[in-house]
């Protein structure tokens, strides 16, 4: 049987750990890594007079179980109205709060930001970090950024230090600078299924022919420490 190498073993145990735990995910389906920074659109609520960020934690065990939520507003003043009662908060307050995260469900946490007599765009900028009742020390961490300014990009994800994601059928792979690298994709069995050369800053590969599932990635980098994930083909 051939050998899988001492990384592989290591995202999938990273892996096991998290389906066991809980992700972030935006209204529209969109999950979430831990670490993740995004620049997301809110929209225009005409009763509620907010903009409305679309942040979502998922249940990822089948169990119902309590969830801890610790929201800070590093910009700007927003509003949490998750666990039952709305929490006002202003740039550098922090608030944490307690609801119930049934089995393999996905909640909105209902962040938002306040409109009313607001003139102009207004963006603002939160730290959101979450993590199950039983499993206080496997938490996740991701910064929202939401706006409506069109002037500012939608789902714009920074390298930070590099960030490899699916979506819509294409692996787009965001480093901090353009360098020679070299991207493996293994299967779940361990096998190598793409082995590419990259040397830009931004690289977008189509993954058409690929089977659904998750796949595990290595970006390798002479000199510097080779990193590795997980991504998923729907």
């Amino acid at each position: 049987m051939k050998k899988i190498s001492t990384f592989f073993i290591a995202a999938m145990c990273n892996m096991a750990s998290l389906a066991q735990g809980l992700a972030f995910q935006l209204s529209d389906g969109t999950v979430l890594e831990n670490g993740t920074e995004l620049t997301v659109a809110g929209h225009d609520d005409a009763e509620a007079m907010e903009l409305h960020s679309g942040l979502c934690v998922k249940n990822l065990t089948s169990k119902q179980t309590g969830l801890y939520v610790k929201t800070k507003a590093i910009s700007g003043s927003i509003q949490v109205c998750f666990g039952g009662t709305c929490v006002p908060l202003f740039e550098g307050m922090e608030s944490e709060k307690m609801g119930v995260l049934p089995a393999n469900e996905v909640v909105d946490l209902l962040i938002g930001a306040p409109t009313f007599m607001v003139s102009g765009y207004i963006t603002r900028k939160i730290e959101v970090t979450a993590w199950l009742a039983n499993a206080v020390d496997e938490k996740v961490t991701i910064t929202l950024t939401f706006t409506n300014d069109p002037a500012l990009s939608v789902e714009e994800v920074k390298a930070t230090p590099a960030k490899v994601y699916a979506k819509d059928n294409v692996l787009y792979c965001q480093f901090a600078d353009a360098a020679n690298r070299q991207l493996q994709v293994y299967n779940v069995a361990g096998n190598l299924c793409k082995d590419i050369r990259l040397t830009s800053e931004s690289e977008s590969l189509p993954l058409e022919g690929m089977a659904k599932g998750v796949y595990i990635y290595r970006v390798m980098e002479a000199s510097k420490k080779a990193e590795s994930g997980k991504f998923l083909v729907k």
